[in-house]
């Protein structure tokens, strides 16, 4: 296997650290391992220069490599049209559009995956629809990396766009995508040490998080969390995020198992979760607050701080906790306002528990009850009109895992269902989509109070065109049917959602997982979007489901006024096919490689208020075809 990259830096209009942020991304992939990089700068980063060197990159790449693409410079936003601005973008003529487009990096990155499952694309830049560089701060340190861009001709421009768009293309799938700041704000570039030169501020927290010295086996969407931490402590309102399989380790496949990290902010001298409620907490549960090491010798370390939910405060979760619990070296962080880069907390037990029934002998069944006295979700009954799972074992070395209605979750894997520990973690799975398929509108304070417009609609026949309403209960959907939902925001202010799938496998799924942290829903009346329409998301009958229904299919939309990730909600494992996959628009893509919208460190005062639009339908499992 071999490590590849390109380095693009597109140093223009104003510009002065791109440079600079190259050599230290050149310096970081070294250290991982990297044989073959391939940098464009100065004259060498004009559109030509770009689409030559990912060119050759897809060339030269063979199966098992992995592969990064990175980009700083300036991004652009025009209306429809985003693109990266080469250094020779003011050449643009009538016929000759010089930006390189969405969808010219769109098929790139997927010529690249035809080879490879390991891509990893970096965009360190903004989407400013021109309106770009403008004047810093902090006496000068700071500057936005954009600049008001000289007026091009577009129509070349959207007639290339146009060619290379497909409608119902699928995304590309194994592309780990990190992005420096969400789609209509900007990225910064500053000078981090005195007399050092300007730097891309997301490509400097990267660096110091990917130092190999400080976190061992750490997946992109920690690291990113780190990232972002350091940038919000350095008084930047710039949030990047990570999408794709951001579970993975750096620049490999391998994705290890995670305890389920929930965000933690300071907000007033306490500690919060925000939007604990729709990750199911409430009053008296306990959690961890995890915090990284202090000093040098703690590098790599992280320690416990035990804390309980004392109330609830519309959709956060406020709570209680003793600094003198801590260690020492973190006893004056936790009386301060701001939290050290990388914290976070863990669910150690909660109220709302989901019971299983075990109907197995011993030793099995002791080793299964000690698994499960770990889980912070999960309790044993012995009553089975409480269970939302049995555990039957039919022969020695065999069992299943039935539903309420005696119907088998998962077909038999094997070792995998006569394994106590990954017996348990698929329980753990179930019971977090059962929790999910309940989520519902926050009573009181947390309700979101905003004017929308919401539909759920369905297609059928399949690829028809013809979309119907679907309605809240009592839809049947089949293999291969596909639905899509659309939200209007006839508020004031800017909002966010987010579609959020519990499939007939109890899989769960953040469909809009492309912007985990909520798609933005501009007010009313604002020249960009305040009705949004996702793409089609079509249901599959899961090959590890015994083929017997109907089983529940939930769809939720949840929409709330704030910037939250929710990709706690979704399943650990990550099936080929799930019974949910999305399947948008190849225009859609570069929105999701580079939009990043961000939750961790919300302002103080800012609570969490949302509301939940629900479709519950019965999912069958042949095609509508073939039931009529």
């Amino acid at each position: 296997m071999t490590l590849r990259a390109v380095l693009i830096g597109a140093q223009t209009y104003g510009l002065t650290g791109v440079h600079a942020d190259v050599r230290l991304m050149h310096e970081v992939l070294r250290k991982h391992g990297f044989t073959d990089i391939v940098t464009r700068t100065k004259e060498l980063a004009c559109y030509a220069g770009i689409k030559e060197a990912l060119s050759r990159l897809r060339a030269a790449t063979r199966p098992g490599d992995g592969v990064v693409v990175y980009y700083s410079g300036h991004g652009a936003l025009l209306g429809e049209l985003q693109y990266l601005v080469p250094v020779d973008m003011a050449d643009s003529t009538p016929t000759d559009f010089r930006g390189y487009l969405a969808e010219e990096l769109t098929a790139a990155v997927r010529a690249l995956t035809d080879v490879t499952p390991n891509v990893t694309v970096i965009l360190d830049c903004c989407h400013s629809g021109g309106a770009v560089r403008e004047a810093a701060y902090e006496a000068g340190r700071w500057a936005l990396k954009s600049v008001e861009l000289p007026r091009v001709a577009q129509g070349a421009g959207l007639e290339r766009a146009a060619a290379l768009s497909r409608p119902g293309d699928p995304l590309v799938p194994d592309v780990v995508r990190l992005t420096a700041c969400q789609q209509h704000d900007s990225a910064y570039e500053a000078e981090l040490r005195p007399g050092a030169g300007r730097q891309g501020v997301f490509t400097a927290a990267l660096a110091k998080v990917l130092d190999p010295r400080r976190h061992l086996r750490v997946p992109w969407s920690v690291l990113v969390a780190h990232a972002r931490d350091r940038i919000k402590q350095q008084q930047v309102r710039q949030w990047p995020d990570a999408g794709g399989p951001s579970g993975r380790l750096p620049f490999s496949l391998e994705e290890p198992s995670e305890p389920e990290r929930l965000p933690l902010v300071r907000r007033d001298g306490r500690f919060v979760v925000p939007g604990g409620a729709v990750f199911g907490l409430g009053p008296e549960d306990s959690v961890g607050m995890m915090f990284p090491g202090g000093h040098a010798k703690d590098v790599g370390q992280e320690f416990s701080v035990p804390a309980t939910v004392d109330a609830m405060e519309a959709g956060d979760a406020l709570l209680r906790t003793t600094p003198a619990a801590a260690p020492r070296s973190l006893a004056g962080d936790l009386r301060t306002a701001a939290l050290p880069p990388g914290a976070y907390a863990l669910v150690v037990r909660v109220h709302d528990r989901r019971h299983v029934l075990i109907d197995a002998q011993a030793p099995f069944a002791e080793a299964l009850r000690q698994e499960l006295a770990r889980c912070p979700r999960l309790a044993e009954t012995d009553d089975e009109r409480d269970a939302f799972a049995t555990v039957r074992v039919t022969q020695p070395g065999r069992c299943e895992v039935l539903n309420a209605e005696g119907q088998p979750f998962r077909k038999p894997a094997g070792t995998a269902h006569s394994d106590p520990a990954r017996l348990t973690a698929l329980l753990e799975e179930l019971a977090r989509g059962e929790r999910v398929r309940r989520l519902r509108d926050p009573e009181g304070a947390g309700r979101l109070d905003a004017a929308l417009e919401v539909r759920f609609e369905a297609e059928h026949p399949a690829g028809s065109g013809d979309w119907r309403m679907l309605r809240p209960v009592g839809e049947r959907l089949y293999s291969g049917d596909s639905y899509r939902v659309t939200v209007a925001n006839l508020s004031g202010v800017p909002l966010y959602f987010w579609v959020i799938g519990v499939g007939l496998s109890g899989r769960t799924a953040l469909v809009t997982n492309d912007q985990p942290s909520g798609y933005r829903l501009e007010p009313y009346g604002d020249e960009h979007r305040s009705t949004r329409t996702t793409a089609s998301v079509r249901i599959y009958w899961p090959s590890d489901v015994p083929a017997q229904g109907p089983r529940p299919e939930t769809v939720h939309l949840l929409v709330g006024d704030r910037p939250m990730d929710l990709r706690g909600l979704a399943s650990r494992e990550a099936p080929s096919r799930s019974a949910c996959t999305t399947d948008p628009a190849l225009g859609a893509l570069l929105q999701e490689l580079w939009y990043g919208v961000r939750d961790q460190q919300m302002d103080v005062g800012e609570e969490f208020h949302y509301r939940v639009w629900t479709v519950h339908a019965d999912a069958l499992p042949q095609s509508r075809e073939a039931e009529a």
